[in-house]
């Protein structure tokens, strides 16, 4: 028998995969209950109305889209012996990070964060995801700033919010790829983040 849990998370799921499809207009309360196999008013006992469901959606695709993002850079910590192990691990992550692969996530980013400019409660829920985040980050360059492995007079946190808006801004360039060499704006992008934090 599905229990409570299981059914609030394959609701979300369906609303996620619809705006994913064809944005949050797609969301349908009742469809997305046939889609699960519930009964309309199991959706609303989860959220209170659609735009709850929707809000919801939004903040989880947009969790989703970080929720790699930490566990690298952590371990670069961890798997490096010296300073120059720490910075190859930093450019490799960072090389990772531009794939192409990985366009359809920073996408998901700018679009949730649009849908915040309207609605207080997703904005609220992104800037506390974007600390968490952040900090997490930030406790990363702190363990290397301990150990002489990249400069001490630059802001951990506020290098580490400046590091994911190079990684949201991406979509700029990826918008544009006819005019746009994706490969020397990642060169620009990733030499300004060495530079900044080991020059």
């Amino acid at each position: 028998m599905t229990n409570i849990a299981d059914t609030r998370t394959r609701i979300l799921e369906a609303a996620m995969f619809a705006i994913s499809e064809n944005g949050e207009g797609a969301i349908r309360v009742q469809k997305i209950a046939e889609s699960v196999g519930v009964r309309e008013p199991s959706v609303y006992h989860f959220f209170k109305n659609r735009e709850a469901l929707v809000e919801a959606a939004h903040v989880e695709r947009y969790r989703r889209s970080f929720i790699e993002m930490v566990q690298p850079f952590q371990a670069g910590v961890a798997l490096s012996d010296n300073a120059e192990d720490f910075q190859r691990i930093v450019k490799n992550i960072l090389s990772l990070i531009y794939v192409p692969q990985r366009e359809k996530i920073r996408s998901i980013r700018i679009s949730v964060m649009g849908a915040a400019q309207a609605s207080p409660h997703i904005a609220e829920e992104i800037k506390q995801i974007n600390f968490n985040i952040c900090s997490e980050i930030a406790a990363v360059f702190i363990a290397a700033q301990a150990k002489n492995w990249m400069r001490k007079d630059i802001d951990p946190l506020v290098s580490a919010y400046w590091i994911i808006g190079q990684f949201i801004g991406r979509v700029a360039a990826e918008m544009d790829q006819d005019r746009v060499d994706l490969d020397k704006w990642n060169e620009a992008s990733e030499g300004a983040i060495l530079h900044h934090l080991f020059r």
